[in-house]
């Protein structure tokens, strides 16, 4: 099993990254914070962490920059519900520490904002990670992402507070929230949007 690659970047199409290593091209799918790293490095020299999947119809390389997202991943793919291509849309969303705190404090919202993850799945992944993701958390909990994490639930809580379904404050909160912005502005574009909507 292939656990680790050193090499030379040659392209990057999408999520995925042509690594040559030892005279051998691996295409490596990687998280969207991962493929910034190594994109950074094109040309030069790359180190990543493999995980080394193996399918009847194929043997597929996943790829991290650090260890610890590595391992988060292969927590995620545990749970029933969650593949390699959402647990990589889990680390694209989030950086490994703030998704593992986000999971230790069991905020459900915050986890929503995952591609293809709705309410029900991100209650299975609190449940049934929250002890095993706990050692990964930041110990800075006034870190960036979680300040931006915890500006978009308490805009969901707004939007249930004014009667709307929390699945529909999670969808148009996600729809409204850019990275940085405050509870009152997220609130005002997700309103913004459900006027919108109602007005087609």
């Amino acid at each position: 099993m292939i656990g680790s690659l050193r090499g030379k970047v040659l392209r990057i199409d999408g999520t995925t990254a042509l690594i040559e290593a030892g005279g051998v091209g691996y295409e490596v799918e990687m998280p969207v914070s991962s493929l910034q790293q190594v994109s950074a490095k094109k040309d030069a020299e790359v180190f990543v962490y493999i995980h080394h999947s193996v399918r009847e119809d194929a043997h597929v390389l996943y790829g991290f920059s650090d260890y610890d997202s590595r391992s988060i991943f292969r927590t995620l793919i545990k749970v029933n519900g969650i593949g390699p291509r959402s647990a990589l849309a889990a680390l694209s969303t989030f950086d490994a520490s703030s998704l593992a705190s986000a999971v230790a404090e069991g905020r459900t919202s915050a986890l929503c904002q995952i591609p293809g993850i709705g309410k029900k799945t991100a209650e299975r992944i609190i449940v049934e990670l929250k002890d095993k993701l706990a050692k990964f958390g930041s110990s800075d909990l006034n870190s960036g992402d979680l300040r931006q994490g915890e500006a978009f639930d308490e805009a969901v809580e707004a939007m249930v507070s004014l009667g709307y379904k929390e699945s529909l404050a999670i969808e148009y909160c996600k729809a409204a929230y850019k990275s940085g912005m405050s509870v009152e502005d997220t609130l005002k574009s997700a309103l913004a949007l459900v006027t919108k909507n109602r007005g087609r």
